[in-house]
Order: C-alpha cells, then structure tokens, then sequence
C-alpha cells in the first residue's frame, strides 16, 4: 500500500514537473514567435525610414540642378531678379531648405530667401578652412558633394549640397564658374520623413553620422539610444553615409506576453495537479480504508477463530478438567489479543484523525514509566527473558509530560523487544540526559535486545499500520499496529525515534524526548487503571451497579457476588439515581457505572450523584467502567466526581484492588 501511495506521489510530482516543462516551451514559443514578429517589425520599419529619409535628402539636393541648368544657359550672368524667380521655383515653404544661394567662384553672391541668410552673404567658402575641404570634393568630383551637419555660420545646424557648375570658354575649354548651392535646416528638414511619429508606435530612433573631422553628429531622435539593441539601416547621400538607428521603446516588454503564458500555464498545471491529487488521494484514502479493514478483518478473524473454535472444543463431551483448562486459556489469550486488536486500531485511528489531545501534567522522570517497567519484568520474568535496566548520566527531575500517552510507548517498545527477544535472550532498556547535567536536558531513552531482529527491507515500512515480518520458522504476534501508534505518539509530542536492527542479532531503539523541567513540590498524576492482584478483598462490600447491557450486567453481578459482595443492578444512569436516593446513608459501599447508556449517560448520573444534600453523596466512590479508554474520557469521568475506572472487558483482578482500595479508604 506505501509502495503504491510512492507510485501515485511520484506520478503526481511527474504531472506537475510536465505541465511547468510544457508551460515554459508554450511560453518560449511564444517569446521567439514574438520575437521573431518583433524584429520583422522592426527591420521593416528600418527599411522604409531608410528609404524615405534616402530619397528626400537626394531628391532636395537634386534641386541644385535647376539654378545650375539656369546659370549654364545665361553662361553664368544671371540677375538677382532671374535668381530670385529660379529659386522661388525650387524653394518650399516649411519642407527645411533654410536657403538657395548663388555662388561664382565659390562666394555667395545671392541668397533666397535672403532673411536669415546675411551671416553668410559675401564669403568665400573656398577661402574657410573648414569649408574648403567640401568645396574641392565637389569640384574634383564634378558632382553634388555633401557637406555637414555642422553648425552654419547663419546658425543652426545643417547640411549643405554645393552643385559645381563648370562652363566653356571661347577657346573651348571647361573650367570651374562655381557652385548652385542648397542648405537644408536639420531636423527641420526631415519633418516629412516621419521619423518624430516612430515614438508614438514605441519606437525610439537615432539619426546620426560621422563628419569629416571623424566626430559622431546626431542629426535627429534620441541622442542616448542604447545601441546595443538597436537595428541599424544605411542612409546613402551624396558622398556621405548616414546610420539610422532603431529600438523598441520597451524592449522587455516582450518578456511580459511569454511571462504572463508561463505564469497561466503554471497556474492551470497547478490545478489540474491538484484536481488529479484530490481525486488521487480520494482513491487512495478509499483504497487506504479497503486495505484498513480488510487487514482488521482479517487479523480479528484470527484470534475470534480461537475464540470460537476452542469454545465449541471446551463444549465437547468427555473431556478432562485439563483438557477444559487447556481450551479456555487458549480461549482467554486469544480475546486478550483480539481487545489489544481493538485498543490499538482505535489509537491509532484516532492519532491519524489528530483527535489525540496531549495533556501534559508535572510528573517525577523517576516515576515516568514506573509502572510499565512492573509489568515488562513480569513479562520477561514468564518468558525467560532477562531484563536489564540501566541508569547513566541522568538525574531525576520534575518535568511537564503527559504521562499516559508516554508511558504507552515505552510499554509497546518494551513488550516488543520481550515478544521478539527467544527464551535465555536479554533486554537491555537504559535512560539517559543529553547533554548530561544540563538545566533542560532531552531524555533519551534506548532499548535494545539480542533478539530475531529485522530485515533492511522490513525496516522501510516498520512504521506501517498491519506491518508484520513474516519469516520462515516465525509466526508473528500482535497486531502490528505496535510500532505505527510509537510513531504517530512520537510525532505528536516532538520525539524522534531510530532504529537499528539486524537480523538474528537483535534491535537496538533510540527514543529521543524533550519534557520541560518545572519547579513543583507536589506532582499530579492522572489516576489509572491498575493491574495485579491484592491481599484485600471487598468482601460482605455492597455496590450498586448500573449497566443498560444485560449480558455485561449478569457478569458483572456474578464476579462481585464471586467475592461475596452484595449487588443491586440499576438498568441506566437515571435508575441508577432514583436507586442511590431510595438507599440509606452509607449503604452502598461503591457505585460502578457504565459510561454510555440510555435515558441518562454514567457522567450525567455521577455528577446528580454528587449534587445529591447528603452525607455520602460526596464520599461514595464512584467507578466508571468504560471501554473507552482514552485520556479525554478518562479526564471527563474525572471532572464528573468519578474515583477510578475499569476497562472493559472487564479484568477481575483490576476491579477487585480498585474495590478493595476505594472501600479501604472509605472505612
């Protein structure tokens, strides 16, 4: 069954790890399917602003060529006034020409518009260091030669395209006359372009080229673009190259679609996870409670089978007293078996339940398990099993435990080691503080025999409910149920445990607990239950028993009239109370009451007892006889006025010493 629990918890990790690997390659998909689109996007819009910002600057440029045609046609004598009409031709408001100029021999002469344009009227640019460069290119070329950006000397920054103009003289021969010359106003001029609109569809851009002295000029966009995302695009001019840079104004914003993929992915893998984990665990829990009481059924059918098979043995005819003997201490064993059967799957249902409530009480560590230890040697003692107790670098001390619950463990790790240990073998229980001497010290207890020991695989699954080691030439005992309610303890209160075992070798147990150590003069100790027989008998004692079941009741009667006690029998808590208010004061000497009954349960019945105006009605002893045996039952019984308990089925040497103690006491 753990084994399969495994497989579904591994199949389960292995559906989530799937649906998180599948969330992340959807979303990388997505991301290089974005990205992809994205830098298509991106390249197109490189393309066409190329292209646009190409072709304006060339086709204004080229506008250079109609004055030069002009001055070609009038051999280079033309009037301000033919300037004036030519320019006017060519030049366009608010496209950036900042001006059209006229230049023989490389001084302007003309300007239009002439305003904003006095700074440079009269020079010579072949005589400007700066310039001059420029102007030989355009010569040496015979083509349009671009020049800048650069600061102009009529202010702003521009570019400037100087057209040379070559004529023929009277002999024939070609030589320079000057140049018919556009400046363009920057980033005026590439208004048209639509590069300023590029932000609104999130992208940022950089227009830039490097000048003749090698300096990087920024025509226009985001001088502090970051580069190294950006596609770039080649604008070509004349005798120029400009780079047109683009990026994506939030370039991690791809990031957020694949992210907001991945995260629903994991979202959705998460609750198909959980959805299979509920439906999983339901099935578990349902095969869980098959397999539960399936193993019950079958370990109850076993000792119930002795029950019942020596019981139609013993009503055989012709059979010795010995031989009757024989079959029903046979018959008593196995219902011992089956009621620790039934105690431990209730403890430990409940543990799994977590309805087992800790009620830690001050107690003496010398007196923790006393009681346990009393028995186990007895046990021992009846096996032929040494036990031996040992007490190193511990000091005994008050501290804040629940008595009850530890003492179960050390009672099932005990009986375990005797039941497992062969006769002539030894059991070795040894108590320790770690660190030794310190104010609050862990207890640590260890347990060890030379017994059968256990196997590396059996010791997996030790702590499993119904896990029994079944070996050749071995009959296992018990329940199985044994080390599961250890654990299930252990965890509750904040223990460990550690066990080593090898076969045919013996066990060795290590139980590790923390009590706090508290400052009290007297210890409570939760009443208990106690075993053994006693001198004392409550004989000519008279009790007033209320029990609902009639067969309980008719053994109850007849082990007190066993030992010549007087009965009388109430059939619930209310009759109970009518029969204890009909009594003469002190006439019952105890009362036994059953917990659950009709009309008025033991509790109710015991504290109307109690509220009882008379003299006895305080001092009664009032047993609870229960087959509950838990500490919150125990505990109620307590707060309703109850002196002791009984468990059933009823064991008589228990009741008669509780008996005998509380009328003892009463006398």
């Amino acid at each position: 069954m753990v084994l399969k629990a495994r497989n579904q918890s591994k199949k389960r990790l292995v559906l989530l790890i799937c649906g998180i690997v599948f969330s992340a390659f959807v979303a990388l998909f997505y991301y290089q399917s974005q990205d992809s689109r994205s830098k298509k996007n991106i390249e197109n819009i490189r393309t066409i602003y190329t292209e646009r910002t190409e072709n304006l600057v060339n086709n204004m440029f080229h506008k250079t060529d109609v004055l030069a045609a002009v001055v070609k046609l009038e051999n280079g004598n033309i009037t301000e006034d033919i300037f004036d009409k030519t320019a006017a031709l060519v030049y366009q408001e608010n496209s950036g020409i900042r001006g059209i100029q006229y230049m023989p021999d490389a001084v302007v002469t003309y300007s239009y518009p002439l305003e904003g344009n006095e700074a440079v009227m009269g020079k010579n640019f072949l005589e400007i260091p700066e310039r001059r460069e420029d102007c030989l290119l355009a010569i040496n070329t015979k083509s349009i030669a671009l020049s800048g950006p650069y600061h102009l000397i009529q202010g702003g920054l521009g570019l400037v395209a100087r057209n040379p103009v070559f004529l023929t003289d009277d002999s024939g021969k070609e030589y320079f006359w000057g140049f018919s010359t556009i400046v363009l106003d920057l980033p005026d001029a590439l208004t048209s372009v639509g590069l300023d609109h590029l932000p609104e569809s999130g992208y940022e851009f950089q227009l830039f080229c490097v000048n003749e002295n090698n300096e990087k000029i920024v025509i226009c966009g985001n001088e502090n673009l970051d580069m190294d995302h950006a596609v770039f695009g080649m604008v070509q001019v004349p005798n120029h190259e400009w780079t047109l840079a683009i990026t994506e104004e939030n370039p991690h914003q791809k990031y957020f679609g694949p992210l907001i993929v991945f995260t629903v992915g994991i979202v959705i893998s998460l609750i198909v996870w959980k959805l299979y984990s509920t439906i999983a665990s339901e099935h578990e829990a349902i095969e869980a409670k098959d397999a539960f009481f399936s193993n019950i059924s079958h370990d109850m059918r076993t000792p119930l089978n002795a029950v019942l098979g020596f019981t139609s043995l013993a009503k055989s005819s012709g059979l010795s007293i010995q031989q009757k003997d024989d079959y029903l201490n046979k018959i008593e064993t196995s219902g011992r078996l089956l009621l620790d059967l039934i105690n431990d799957t209730l403890t430990i249902s409940k543990a799994g339940n977590g309805k087992i409530i800790l009620r830690p009480e001050p107690c003496r560590t010398d007196k923790l398990g006393a009681s346990v230890l009393a028995a186990v040697q007895e046990l021992a003692k009846q096996k032929g099993v040494q036990l031996i107790v040992e007490k190193t670098d511990y000091r005994e001390r008050t501290v804040l435990a629940d008595r009850l619950n530890s003492e179960k463990i050390f009672l099932n790790l005990l009986t375990n080691a005797v039941k497992y240990t062969p006769p002539g073998g030894h059991v070795w229980a040894s108590v320790h503080d770690e660190p030794p001497n310190a104010k609050d010290a862990d207890l640590v207890f260890v347990i060890r025999d030379d017994g059968i020991g256990m196997s590396p695989e059996f010791l997996k699954h030790v702590y499993e409910p119904f896990a029994q080691e079944n070996r050749p030439g071995y009959e296992s005992v018990g329940t199985g149920l044994g080390l599961a309610i250890v654990k299930q303890m252990l965890d509750l209160m904040g223990g460990t445990i550690q066990i080593r075992s090898e076969i045919n070798k013996g066990t060795e147990i290590t139980v590790r607990l923390h009590f706090p150590e508290v400052d009290a003069d007297v210890q409570t100790e939760p009443y208990r239950e106690i075993s053994g027989t006693d001198d004392m008998t409550p004989a000519g004692k008279k009790a007033l028993l209320c029990e609902d079941n009639a067969m309980n009741r008719e053994i109850a009667v007849a082990l007190l009239q066993s030992r010549n006690m007087k009965v009388v029998t109430a059939e619930n808590g209310e009759a109970g109370v009518h029969a204890f208010m009909r009594s003469a004061e002190h006439e019952y000497d105890a009362v036994l009451m059953d917990l659950r009954m009709p009309v008025m349960d033991g509790l109710e019945a015991a504290k109307k007892i109690r509220a009882l105006d008379r003299a006895d009605a305080k001092t009664v002893p009032i047993i609870a006889m229960t087959a509950d045996v838990f500490n919150e039952t125990i505990l109620a019984a307590k707060e309703a006025g109850m002196n002791e308990y009984v468990t059933k089925p009823i064991d008589q040497d228990s009741l008669f010493k509780i008996l005998a103690r509380c009328t003892s006491r009463r006398n």
